[in-house]
């Protein structure tokens, strides 16, 4: 009976700290899509009005 709690305690830990690093990542990789998207924006819009005032 213990080894069945041992493995159910193993695989709850692998899960909770798959499930734990997936959210960090995810976190992670949003704000970096939010940051590229507004430098991007910048470089367009800048683009945008150097080429309408010609």
């Amino acid at each position: 009976m213990s080894e069945i709690k041992g493995q159910l305690l193993g695989i709850i830990l692998v899960l909770s700290i798959f499930l734990t690093v997936s959210v960090a990542l995810t976190a992670i990789f949003t704000n970096m899509t939010n940051s590229v998207e507004s430098k991007v924006s910048e470089v367009v819009d800048f683009d945008n009005s150097s080429t309408s005032s010609i």
